[in-house]
């Protein structure tokens, strides 16, 4: 499996990444994303008004909390114009022995 992330990978995407960290044969690629692997709830006040608070934290499947960008096992460049992430991505599930089955 791979996961591809970036900058604008945010909160549920976040969860989605966060739910693949520690899985076998499984790697991220891309940048880091934006950092805001938290739930959050609302809350409203008397006057009207309402708060919104963090309430939790993403937790992978080792227990590894998450406060932050979450750093790709493969940091790719971003160049414009370019699919460099996926290229990368499809270039090492290439070399998993699952992908080059013959039909």
């Amino acid at each position: 499996m791979a996961v591809l992330t970036g900058p604008v990978t945010a909160s549920a995407a976040e969860a989605v990444t966060i739910a693949f960290r520690g899985r076998p044969r499984t790697r991220t690629f891309g940048k880091p994303t934006a950092g805001v692997p938290t739930a959050n709830s609302s809350y409203p006040l008397s006057d009207g008004a309402l708060v919104v608070l963090t309430v939790a934290r993403e937790a992978d499947r080792d227990g590894h909390l998450y406060d932050g960008p979450i750093a790709p096992d493969v940091d790719v460049p971003y160049t414009p114009g370019t699919d460099r992430v996926r290229d990368a991505a499809a270039d090492w599930l290439g070399t998993q022995a699952a992908c080059r089955r013959s039909r």
